[in-house]
């Protein structure tokens, strides 16, 4: 036994509602009068609105697009998997005596209290450069330079992250932005160009070259220098330190030779590959004096 269908309980109401409700003789239609001040008001006051709204909004985003207007310096980003590296300007304060200029990776050093113009682009992939607490976001992309501003109000420590989906190690393509008091920046400039020269002492060149050319820096940090994957320890001091990854102490040239050869002979499991027969001798030993200028 079937149910009524909607048409057959639908079918009455609609009756009831044509005889009910239709227009009967004589039935005059209320007029209905406009109140001006309401039409005014609920014309006008929208219309205001969307005006400032459309004023406010162009004047925010001028300012924020506003890359060059009153820039007291300005520094490049570079992009590539999965780190950042960053130049500073070609002015005598990061000239270094070999007549280059101070390039580092891992974090980028501003003066507090300053608009500081990032010039953007890539080598591999698009990836975007974002620090939310200093400014907006932007793509860095291959072949092509972008550029966006950031200015830290106040000293201190700022973390930001490539916001771009760039391969597997894209969670790790973190950006540090350090902001220095402005009374203090010129300090740190002075270090960190006398740092960067004693990395490009000319008797190691050839392992500073090796190992930031080859597999060493793709795992490693080096701060100073371009080398800022996380794969691997930070080596920034390793000819400081008291072992070798806690198994070959002293750190000498005799015990780094025996490591960079072959790390997982010495210690199973590590992930750093033997360069035994990858690298010849020379560029091992190459590799180790440069490694333990790095006090």
């Amino acid at each position: 036994m079937r149910g009524p269908s909607i048409r057959e309980v639908r079918s009455p109401r609609r009756s009831l509602s044509c005889t009910g409700f239709r227009e009967r003789p004589g039935h005059v239609a209320k007029q209905f009068h406009g109140h001006n001040m309401l039409e005014f008001t609920w014309t006008i006051v929208p219309t205001l609105m969307v005006i400032s709204f459309t004023v406010l909004s162009w004047q925010k985003l001028d300012y924020i697009n506003a890359v060059d207007r009153d820039t007291g310096m300005t520094v490049k980003a570079i992009g590539q998997q999965w780190s950042w590296t960053f130049a500073y300007p070609q002015q005598d304060t990061f000239r270094l005596p070999d007549g280059s200029y101070l390039m580092a990776g891992e974090e980028l050093n501003i003066p507090a209290g300053m608009k500081v113009k990032v010039e953007l682009s890539a080598k591999d992939v698009i990836h975007s450069f974002w620090v939310p607490n200093l400014g907006g976001k932007k793509d860095a992309v291959p072949g092509h330079t972008t550029a966006l501003w950031i200015q830290a109000d106040r000293p201190g420590t700022y973390r930001g992250q490539c916001f771009e989906f760039c391969g597997d190690g894209h969670a790790d393509m973190l950006i540090t932005v350090v902001a220095h008091d402005q009374n203090e920046y010129a300090t740190w400039a002075k270090t960190a160009v006398d740092d960067a020269a004693r990395l490009r002492d000319p008797k190691t060149q050839a392992g500073r070259e090796a190992f930031l050319t080859g597999a060493c820096a793709g795992c490693h940090t080096v701060k100073g220098t371009t080398a800022a994957a996380k794969v691997g320890p930070e080596l920034t001091h390793v000819a400081s330190k008291k072992d070798i990854a806690g198994v070959l102490s002293p750190v000498n040239q005799e015990n780094l030779t025996k490591w960079v050869r072959n790390a997982p002979s010495i210690k199973p499991g590590i992930v750093m590959p033997k360069f035994e027969g990858v690298l010849t001798d020379q560029q091992i030993n190459d590799i180790v004096q440069w490694l333990l200028t790095l006090k």
